[in-house]
């Protein structure tokens, strides 16, 4: 493993996971696909471009879940060619309910 994978401390587990991600902010709007989700933040795929530092708002569509889990406020810690994570700003605490049974069900 190297060094800059060992510095990064997760605060929430992160779970593997294919799902749809729908983005949109005062300057840009799209779809990605999840690669992998916590209560916390995500890993995303697009080939619309994001910049580090945007704040978006999501729509998350687990799978086989109905409604959505909507975040307020996300914004876009770091891009690396298609991928980007995100970082969970804001979001109602019934929505992040939400996203927690949901993760503790992958387990």
């Amino acid at each position: 493993m190297s060094a800059d994978k060992d510095q990064k401390i997760r605060k929430a587990r992160r779970v593997e996971l294919r799902c749809t991600l729908g983005f949109s902010s005062g300057e840009i709007q799209g779809d990605a696909t999840i690669t992998n989700i916590s209560t916390a933040g995500c890993r995303a795929e697009s080939d619309i471009n994001v910049a580090e530092g945007l704040d978006v708002q999501l729509v998350i569509q687990l799978p086989d879940q109905s409604p959505p889990v909507k975040i307020e406020r996300a914004s876009v810690r770091w891009v690396s060619g298609r991928a980007f994570g995100l970082c969970f700003v804001l979001f109602f605490p019934s929505e992040r309910a939400h996203l927690r049974t949901f993760i503790d069900k992958m387990k």
